[in-house]
């Protein structure tokens, strides 16, 4: 009964696991496949930690047992033409094709991990279904003759599928296969530090695998090839990954899983008729794995990519490829016998990305995609029409629902396609001979009459689809929580304190979506454009460095305010609301007499000038004239410095003019004839000179831009032997002051 029960759950868990990436699985679980099989340095689940890199186990901690089950429907096509004459003498060419009847099939996945959070070991043993292929593909029933071997009047030879025909007119008839293994590992992975981690993984396998008709076993030549009951086999092998978290958002991961080492497939045969056929041996291992992962985790986004390279080319069962050939001791000619060698697939890459977004709280959204190469040659197409699953490009979305801490739900949808048809030669595969029980033929061979090679212009081809629906359940059943935040010690970057999970259990104190240990106001809420600093006003300036943080301000002063554009800060601005100059302290330079020169610098504020004599008027010849016409009328009483009477009215006139020209200077002078000695002449001059200023000044003239000089009779402008000329020399000259 425990038998039984063992074997139940072996094909239970990995009898129809499909092929996505040559005959591999390209993940493993909901989380997994959502993120297009990523998980090398991007451990989200603990399916994907241990099918992809066992060193990514270590960022778990407590017990956690995952469980998925998907429905998965592959859909291959299989197509072959032949070209017209084949048949017969005069017969057309055929074509047709066929879509395999498998149908939808179950794929489950069991992991359990466990871990303390104060211990650098961490354990895991998992059961997932990793590799498979399967085809049922019917016999054709649009044949060009009839039971009784008579031509069939309604074939239609553009809907004919001769690959399918039955064996005693060439072809294959029913072509059915289906193929699984199984992979138990036991995953322990060392934390060295909280950045770096390795582990180790021996696997266990178990495999079967269904071929009718089985091309691994000689065909005869009037029976065709035997079908064989399943038949299984057990293998081991094992896996090593290095993984490394920066703490900063990045991760890198590595791994190595080698090849899988199987016993001898041993297939019981039988023809179609019943009659016994020699059983056949064969060894099929599973390719070594090499991948390299890249992860990056921030806020509510995590990325994943993924490269791997299979090697099919060193893995036995695929390395080789073609008919097998007997040794004919007696004719000593190597003789094909009909039996397939191997798949003869080729080394392929695979990419794999995935992105989460965990915008939605308890619900995170995944989308992934995978690319796989093609393993099978255009040559080589033929012999692999029993594993045609081959998927080039694959998109799959993705969600899980957090109903608890401790309990998620998982789900995925995925779309797979091939990129286009894989395509080559049909072959001729049944011998002209039949081989004896020594394996030597029972009769002579001719090459011409059995090529076993390509039927010129004809093609078998096949491309592909799949869909997969999956779901799984999440079952964390321990590890500490020292801060009670709901995000483990083992992930929390912050244990002691009660933090957030978008920020790895680290808190953000002011609710601004920046975690405190890269806010620099941790206590007010800014945006991240100023590391988490308010700017209440909204100038571009935080308010810890702004000056007049409530009022929007200008940076060259420091936040505040500028109302008039001036360059001068308002609170330094006397005039904040009219633009004026620096010099002016903001204020506006008034220009009373609008002679262009600001009053501030105006000598005659009140009289229009001009700039070169500081806003006062310029003395004119004509101006200079009039000075000189009314100095010269000046009159004082006989030898001393008294003005007559008549002479008020010209000193007023004098006045007059010169009130235009206060930011001017003058010089007044002082002139006698020559009667009397030089030196009363020179003194009365003086002192007519100085009469004339004192005058000028006492009614506003500027004090400091008026002087006196006496020059006694020393210029004369007249002749001092006349009275006419004395009369002219006794005068007063007011000039510019040069």
């Amino acid at each position: 009964m425990i038998h039984k029960t063992i074997k139940l759950f072996l094909i239970l868990i990995g009898s129809v696991a499909m092929a996505q990436t040559g005959h591999l699985m390209q993940g493993v679980g909901a989380v997994n496949m959502s993120m297009g099989g990523a998980a090398t340095a991007q451990p989200l689940d603990i399916s994907g930690a241990m099918q992809w890199n066992p060193a990514a186990l270590s960022v778990f901690d407590g017990s956690i047992l995952k469980f998925d089950i998907g429905a998965f429907e592959g859909v291959p096509e299989l197509s072959s033409s032949l070209p017209p004459g084949m048949l017969g003498e005069g017969a057309p060419g055929t074509f047709g094709k066929t879509k395999s009847e498998l149908g939808w099939n179950p794929m489950p996945a069991l992991g359990f991990a466990w871990g303390k959070e104060d211990s650098n070991h961490t354990f895991g043993v998992s059961a997932f279904g990793i590799s498979g292929f399967g085809v049922d593909f019917p016999q054709e029933t649009n044949l060009p003759v009839d039971g009784t071997g008579n031509p069939n009047p309604n074939w239609d030879p553009n809907d004919s599928n001769a690959i399918l025909y039955p064996q005693n007119l060439m072809g294959f008839g029913r072509l059915h296969s289906e193929y699984m293994l199984l992979q138990v590992g036991f995953t322990w992975a060392y934390n060295f530090s909280e950045k770096f981690s390795i582990g180790l993984q021996p696997t266990f396998n178990y495999a079967s695998l269904i071929l009718e008709p089985n091309p691994l076993a000689r065909p005869s030549q009037t029976l065709g090839y035997p079908v064989s009951k399943s038949a299984s086999t057990t293998g081991f092998g094992g896996q090593v990954g290095l993984f490394y978290d920066s703490l900063n958002g990045f991760k890198i991961g590595a791994s190595y899983k080698s090849p899988q080492y199987f016993s001898e497939f041993d297939f019981e045969n039988t023809y179609l008729d019943g009659s016994s056929a020699d059983n056949v041996k064969f060894t099929m291992n599973y390719p070594a794995i090499y991948s390299i992962g890249l992860g990056y985790s921030k806020g509510i986004v995590d990325i994943a990519v993924d490269y791997r390279y299979v090697d099919y080319e060193n893995t036995e069962g695929f390395e080789k490829y073609g008919w097998e050939t007997q040794l004919n001791p007696i004719l000593r000619q190597e003789i094909p016998t009909g039996a397939v060698n191997g798949f003869g697939w080729q080394n392929i890459s695979v990419v794999s990305a995935g992105l989460q977004l965990k915008a939605v709280d308890r619900l995170p959204l995944r989308f992934g995609y995978t690319y796989s190469s093609n393993p099978i040659q255009d040559e080589l197409a033929f012999f692999s029409t029993p594993a045609t699953a081959i998927i080039a490009h694959a998109f799959q979305f993705g969600l899980s629902y957090e109903f608890t801490e401790n309990f998620r739900l998982d789900a995925v949808y995925h779309y797979g396609m091939s990129d286009g048809k894989t395509s080559g030669n049909l072959l001729s595969p049944i011998p002209a001979i039949d081989f004896n029980q020594d394996g030597f033929p029972d009769g002579p061979w001719d090459a011409d009459q059995n090529p076993l090679g390509k039927i010129p212009g004809s093609e078998v081809a096949y491309e592909m689809t799949t869909q997969m629906f999956m779901i799984g359940l999440n079952f964390n059943l321990g590890g500490k929580d020292t801060d009670g935040d709901g995000v483990k010690d083992k992930y929390d970057q912050c244990p002691e304190e009660a933090g957030l999970e978008e920020f790895n259990g680290c808190p953000d104190t002011d609710g601004d979506g920046i975690m405190d240990s890269e806010d620099k106001c941790p206590n007010e809420a800014g945006p991240a454009k100023f590391n988490g600093c308010p700017d209440t006003d909204g100038d571009g300036f935080i308010d810890k460095e702004d000056m007049c943080p409530n009022e929007a301000g200008l940076e060259q002063f420091n936040g505040c305010p500028d109302t008039d554009g001036d360059g001068v800060m308002d609170s330094k601005d006397e005039c904040p609301n009219e633009a004026g100059p620096v010099e002016n302290k903001g204020c506006p330079v008034k220009d009373a007499d609008g002679d262009g020169v600001p009053d501030d610098q105006d000598k005659c504020p009140n009289v229009a000038g001009v700039a070169e004599n500081y806003g006062c008027p310029i003395v004119t010849a004509e101006v200079q004239k009039e000075i000189t016409d009314l100095a010269r009328a000046i009159y004082f009483k006989t030898g001393a410095d008294a003005f007559t009477d008549e002479t008020k009215i010209r000193l007023e006139g004098i006045d007059r003019i010169l009130a235009e020209y206060h930011a001017s200077k003058f010089v007044v002078e002082g002139h006698t004839d020559n009667t009397g000695s030089d030196k009363i002449n020179k003194e009365l001059s003086q002192k007519r000179a100085d009469a004339v200023r004192n005058y000028l000044v006492e009614n506003g003239f500027p004090a400091e831009n008026i002087r006196a000089v006496g020059y006694g009779s020393s210029k004369p402008i007249g002749d001092n032997n006349t009275r006419k000329g004395r009369q002219a020399n006794r005068r007063v000259e007011i000039y510019l002051d040069k």
